[in-house]
């Protein structure tokens, strides 16, 4: 029996309370797609509830719970970055991941190839307002960069109509039919690309 794979979402919303975020329903709904395809073991981080320092390093503090979170990239073969939009960009924490990460392009440096090599990226965007693209194209050079492999529409986003209140968004995206397209789309062509990197990993 073919072992199932490892899919880890990071959540980068800034909401505190336990309310589902729309960013977090919108990944839920990528991993329900995924879980009808094909079976998956998955695990939600939400960066919120972690104590992540500024820094370029694996470990920056005593209490800094980033080497636990790098440790679950390692041994995810899909990982999925989560973020709302704030003021047209990604949100503060993704911002802070992305940074933290740099330790991995070190490492490739020094060392050859990225241990992020053969690892599958999948991107899941929210916002009130215009901006998923830039984004998108933000978080894609990264990834790529990073040695995450990007299969095509790899990205699932759903954005409020400007002026309407942000209120109403979880309303409207419910209704939308194009956001369920796109994470059906997105859970088969991520699990396609992790089941071929499986079978046919890109050499050291």
């Amino acid at each position: 029996m073919t072992q199932p794979l490892n899919v880890l979402v990071l959540n980068a919303s800034l909401k505190q309370d336990e309310t589902p975020s729309n960013t977090q329903e919108v990944a839920q709904l990528v991993l329900n797609e995924m879980q009808a395809i094909s079976p998956i073991s998955s695990e939600v981080i939400r960066l919120s509830d972690k104590r992540i320092p500024v820094g370029l390093g694996f470990k920056e503090s005593e209490d800094d719970e980033w080497p636990d979170i790098v440790q679950k990239i390692i041994a995810a073969d899909i990982v999925i970055f989560a973020t709302p939009i704030w003021w047209g960009g990604r949100s503060s924490l993704m911002q802070r991941v992305i940074e933290r990460m740099d330790a991995f392009d070190e490492e490739a440096i020094h060392g050859g190839r990225s241990v992020l090599l053969n690892k599958v990226a999948g991107i899941v965007i929210t916002g009130s307002e215009d901006g998923a693209q830039a984004v998108m194209a933000g978080l894609m050079e990264v990834l790529s960069f990073l040695n995450f492999t990007l299969p095509p529409q790899c990205c699932t986003y759903w954005v409020g109509e400007v002026g309407l209140d942000p209120a109403t968004d979880r309303e409207r995206r419910l209704k939308n039919g194009a956001v369920a397209h796109m994470a059906k789309n997105t859970a088969k062509n991520l699990l396609h690309a992790a089941l071929l990197l499986r079978e046919h990993p890109y050499a050291n």
